[in-house]
């Protein structure tokens, strides 16, 4: 069975930076999450738009997509203008019942079901003319996670375990909306343990400047059971 082709499009990029706000920029928070995503999936032929800072235009991000015969395309954008939480859109005027529409639900549950131990807020799947979005010829979906100008979820950009987190329900929501479990996990055999005999180990209890203070820490040491223990002389 041929992989599928998921094209992942970090949004901005060069001159470009969205949003900006509390020292962030949205291309380069854009950019971290499409290469986390790409690096989760397994058994999928994964494109970018862009997989460094440099601008792309919104016509050749939606090329790429034709190019490939894109099973899916997600961009991936961080919001502004002060608001909280995410948000999934697909393009205006959509037939009912569009494939576009069933990649939508199953990542925004699955980005939600994510982020639920922040509490974030819930603000729906949307429509929206996009360009990214209206010229394509595949099942699209556009995400903005989170507001960079709110401050704490300006923080939450900042945490790397939020962002991790983020990446694997972005990643599940791929999985489901495309109808293929995640491939296993690589199952690596245990090395064999190495046999006693080719390895000693040793342990120092004392280093002494007078004879006198190391016989009498070897004494105790052979009083206590360790018989095989001895005084070795250090040249300095």
């Amino acid at each position: 069975m041929s992989k599928p082709v998921v094209v992942l499009d970090p949004g901005h990029g060069g001159y470009d930076p969205g949003a900006v706000a509390y020292g962030l920029q949205e291309k380069t928070l854009n950019l971290n999450l499409a290469l986390e995503v790409a690096g989760k999936l397994e058994g999928i032929k994964v494109l970018l738009t862009r997989d460094r800072d440099v601008f792309v235009s919104l016509a050749d991000r939606v090329a790429l997509s034709r190019r490939a015969g894109a099973d899916l395309f997600l961009s991936l954008h961080a919001n502004a203008g002060g608001g909280r939480g995410f948000e999934s859109f697909v393009a205006s005027g959509l037939a009912p019942g569009h494939k576009a529409f069933e990649v939508q639900k199953e990542i925004h549950r699955q980005v939600m079901a994510a982020l639920s131990p922040w509490a974030i807020i819930d603000r729906g799947m949307k429509q929206a003319p996009f360009y990214v979005l209206r010229h394509n010829p595949f099942p699209a979906v556009l995400i903005e996670s989170l507001f960079i100008d709110n401050e704490r979820e300006a923080g939450l950009w900042r945490d790397s375990g939020f962002v991790n987190t983020l990446a694997g329900g972005v990643t599940r929501g791929i999985y489901a909306a495309l109808g293929r479990p995640p491939e296993p996990a690589e199952v690596r055999e245990p090395e064999p343990a190495e046999p006693a005999h080719e390895r000693l180990y040793t342990v120092q209890v004392g280093a002494f400047a007078y004879i006198e203070n190391a016989r009498q820490r070897l004494q105790e040491a052979r009083e206590a059971g360790f018989d095989d223990a001895y005084i070795y002389h250090k040249q300095l």
